[in-house]
């Protein structure tokens, strides 16, 4: 059994923020990363990045650098490909990757996924290839070809509006008539020539045989079944939280976030939640970076034994 005063799982900007203030507090941290490189979603974040102060204009992967560059300056104890098979948050041990890693306190900071649809076609064409998470990423694999956008907020009329550049024919697809999205970035997709909005409709299937060649909607007023030809199909529906391992251990809200009081603590003892993983009032890396000074700051409290953050 390996002793820490606290384990950080996920290394988006909350987790290595966490870090980093663990240090500054005098706590033995460490943090664990399942996947090969630190980062978290900050990697999917491929657009400049407008109002992270003091780093204005960076993307996610470089702003990522500079703060991978300021644990390394710090010799911080961060692991990456480490699976955690298991998980007890009363006992606060976790079994990682065979050896068990117990700790006074664990911050869980696995932030959170692009949501999916869960419909017949979506994993197999996911590997195979037709279907995307991200038009900022991938736009150039669908050049001349017709694609579909799912969704009805910013990031789905904005992938709308970029694949329109360079795509025939882009179909935005939303479940209802009701748009989340800024109202100039539709007002533009809704001028924009090559680019037709289907409201009402729901996803059920997609389909083709090496290839994605369709997918099928149903009019959720109607019920309606009809399917539109495709190459491509981006999906923009929001993002799922990180929190299948703690289910059963932890109280959540019924999306599966993680609920916390101001301090970022959780209904089990010790165990704190930062970032997405906890549904924050506002999504950013700011939120994120500062969820993980309160936890950190709270733990360092009251492991000296003094009264918690007022």
């Amino acid at each position: 059994m390996t002793n820490f005063d606290v384990i950080i799982l996920g290394s988006g900007p909350a987790g290595m923020s966490a870090l980093v203030w663990c240090h500054s507090l005098g706590l033995r941290g460490v943090l664990l990363e399942r996947n090969a490189e630190l980062g978290g979603q900050m990697l999917l974040m491929y657009h400049r990045i407008l109002d992270y102060p003091g780093l204005p204009g960076l993307t996610g992967a470089e702003m990522r650098d500079q703060f991978v560059a300021h644990l390394n300056e710090l010799q911080l104890d961060y692991r990456v490909g480490c699976l955690i098979e298991e998980a007890n948050l009363q006992e606060r041990r976790l079994l990682c990757d065979g050896d068990w890693l117990e700790a006074d306190a664990i911050v869980i900071a696995t932030g959170a996924g692009k949501r999916k649809l869960g419909i017949p076609g979506e994993n197999r064409f996911s590997i195979q290839g037709g279907i995307s998470y991200s038009a900022t990423r991938d736009h150039s694999l669908y050049a001349g070809k017709r694609v579909c956008v799912i969704g009805g907020g910013d990031s789905a009329v904005e992938n709308a509006l970029i694949l329109s550049r360079i795509c025939p024919q882009v179909t935005l697809l939303h479940r209802s008539d009701q748009f989340r999205a800024r109202p100039e970035w539709f007002a533009e997709a809704q001028a924009t020539s090559n680019i037709t909005i289907l409201t009402h409709a729901e996803p059920r299937a997609i389909e083709g045989a090496d290839r994605v060649e369709r997918i099928v909607l149903e009019d959720v007023r109607t019920h309606d079944v009809k399917a539109i030809e495709t190459e491509g199909v981006f999906i923009r529906v929001g993002i799922a939280p990180n929190t299948g391992l703690f289910r059963g251990q932890i109280e959540m809200d019924d999306a599966g976030y993680i609920k916390t009081d101001q301090r970022q603590q959780t209904s089990v003892g010790m165990i704190y939640a930062i970032g997405d993983v906890c549904r924050p009032p506002c999504s950013s890396m700011a939120t994120a970076v500062g969820h993980g000074a309160i936890a950190a700051k709270e733990i360092a409290l009251l492991r000296g034994g003094a009264s918690s953050i007022p």
